[in-house]
Parts: structure tokens; sequence; C-alpha cells
């Protein structure tokens, strides 16, 4: 006899594309903006401060980075980085230098303030920081060890690291040289251990194997704290914000090009991984007190933040949809390339091939 109650919420998450970690940061998102404008003037995760703003705050997000890293690295064989690299890399940088070439060109002739609303430290910030976690999120149905272990090629351009060393280089504030190099190894040490240690013991990579998914709700949560609904639906900043989802995905076109036509695959990475990353709301404030040419971004960072709110809202719930609607059509209209791409996952073949 049973007893007690299975409302099945776990398996409602998996029904939805990247469920477990878009409905965490849909929530935690209505949360905070609530909390916002009821008189809190915070999000209720810092308000109740630690452990649970750590757990559910978006002060989490570079712990709970750091943790993925340590079980990708777990899962990951010395003989997997050939093909991450051939897979990976290469998609990484077909996105990354003309987005980098783009900023620079838009800060050459248009100065700190850039065009249409849209200043040039608000476009590095869009344009550079892909989201790792919600790539994470959405391929764990569709792809194999070597795509999932895309993630540390990915989180190296979801930390703001990258970003800062580049808009830095524009403007004039201070700047640790020795403090970046530490940001870099933080970064690569937890990788590195857990890639040292589940290649010495094999049962390790097995007990955190299933890591990812667990983190994954919190990540979520953690994100979602980062967003004001009020500001990222504004009608002052709708126009500006649609206006950058645009050019968010037209650099997001090119590795999705790049994917299929030269990598002869069904392009489900590139969109796995067109979503901004939560961490690139953190980019701005970074530069609170820096002056461009004697122009102070100060004045610029509140409008920058409700952009990029809106473009993350947006670009990590079209994510999902995107991926799923690339594989229906692969399977439908390309099903050479779809039996080539996941060969492996038979799953996969036996829910979408059905010639």
């Amino acid at each position: 006899m049973k007893s007690g109650y299975n409302i099945s919420i776990w398996d409602f998450l998996h029904k939805l594309p990247a469920g477990t970690m878009f409905v965490p940061l849909i929530i935690s998102s209505i949360i905070t903006t609530i909390c916002l404008h009821c008189g809190l003037n915070q999000s209720l995760w810092d308000y109740l401060g630690s452990p649970t703003k750590d757990l559910f705050g978006s002060s989490g997000i570079m712990f709970s980075t750091g943790l993925m890293l340590f079980v990708t690295g777990t899962m990951l064989k010395i003989n997997d980085f050939i093909k991450m690299a051939q897979r990976g890399l290469w998609i990484t940088l077909i996105r990354l230098i003309p987005a980098y070439v783009f900023c620079f060109l838009i800060y050459y002739f248009c100065g700190l303030n850039g065009f249409l609303g849209l200043n040039f430290v608000l476009l590095v910030s869009l344009l550079v920081c892909i989201n790792a976690s919600m790539y994470v999120a959405v391929v764990e149905p569709y792809a194999d060890t070597i795509d999932k272990a895309l993630l540390p090629l990915l989180c190296l351009t979801s930390v703001p690291l990258l970003p800062f060393i580049f808009i830095s280089s524009f403007g004039e504030g201070e700047s640790n040289l020795l403090s970046k190099i530490l940001q870099i190894i933080s970064l690569l040490l937890p990788f590195l251990l857990g890639f040292i240690l589940g290649n010495l013991d094999s049962k390790i990579r097995t007990i955190f194997k299933d890591g990812n998914t667990i983190l994954l709700p919190f990540i979520g949560f953690q994100f979602g704290s980062n967003i004001d609904l009020v500001q990222a639906f504004n009608i002052n900043v709708l126009l500006s914000g649609l206006l950058a989802l645009l050019i968010f995905y037209f650099f997001n076109l090119l590795p999705f090009l790049f994917e299929r036509f030269i990598l002869k695959r069904t392009p489900y990475i590139s969109t796995a991984s067109s979503s901004l990353a939560g961490l690139g709301l953190a980019v701005p404030n970074m530069f609170i007190t820096y002056t461009f040419n004697g122009e102070s971004f100060s004045n610029l960072l509140t409008q920058s933040l409700a952009i990029l709110a809106f473009v993350l809202l947006m670009s990590n719930m079209l994510a999902p949809l995107f991926t799923s609607l690339t594989i229906k059509l692969g399977a439908k209209y390309d099903n050479k390339i779809f039996l080539k791409t996941f060969k492996d996952n038979k799953e996969i073949l036996e829910k979408y091939n059905k010639k």
C-alpha cells in the first residue's frame, strides 16, 4: 500500500526543454521581481542571507560553475580531448572572433555610446558571454560524452574574464594583471582536478556522472535572481532589447552554418549554446568607475542591465525550443546528416527517425 503523494515534479520538468533549469529560473525571476517592487528592494535570497543566498541567489553562481567544471572533468577521458577540440573549439571561435571584431569597430566608429541605445560595454557583454549551464541542460538528452564535455570551453566564455580584459583595454580604471591570471587559474583548477581524479579512478567518474543534473535546478534559481521582469519588459528598453536580441542571434547564426556545412552535423550544439549567460549581467557592473575617452560608463549602467536582462530571459527561453526544432527538422529533411550526428544515441534515433 502506497503512502503519501507523488506529484511527479521531476518527470514534469524533464518533459519541458531544459525544464530542470528553466522552470526554476522563471520562478526565481518572478520572486525577485516581486521583492524588488514591493518594498524589499532586493531579492528574497539576498534578504534572507547565507546559506539560502548562496544556494538560490546570484552569489552562488561561480561556486556552482566550479562544481560543474569539476563534475565535467571527471567525465572526460584523455582520448576525448582531440575530438572535443575538433568540434567545440572551432564552433566557439567562429562565434567569438567576429563578435569581438564587431565590438571593436563599434567602439572605433561610434564610441562608448554605440548606436540605437546599444553601448559598447553592453554589446561586448551581449555577444561573448555564452550560457554554458543552459547548454548542459539543453544537450543532456541528445549529446554524446564529447558534446557534453564542451562545457569547459563554453565556461571560458560565460565568465566575465575575457570580456573584462577586452573592455578594460579601451577604458581607464584600476587593473591588476595578477588578479586576471588568478581568475584563469581559478577557472581551470576545478576542471583539471576532476579530470585527473576521473582518469585515475573510473569509479569516481561513475559517482559523479549525474552531478550536473543535480546542480541544474539550483543554477536556474541563481540565474533567475539576476532578472527583474519589470525592467526586462519596460517599454523604454523593449525596442533596444529586441534589436539586441536580433544582433545576438545573427552572431549565433555563424556557428550554426559552420556546424552544418563544414562539420556536417545537425547543428544542435550551436542552438543549444545560443543563450546569454547570467554572468553577462555582471560585466557592466565592473565598469561603473571606468571612463572611455573621458566619458563615464556609470550613466549607461541601468539601461545596459535592463537590455541584458531582456535578452537573457528571451534567449534562455528560446534556446531549448530552437534546439528541439533543429533536431526535428534535421531528422525530417536532412536525415543522412541526422543519422551521422546521433548514430550512438538509440533513444533519439527511435524518437525522431521515423523513416
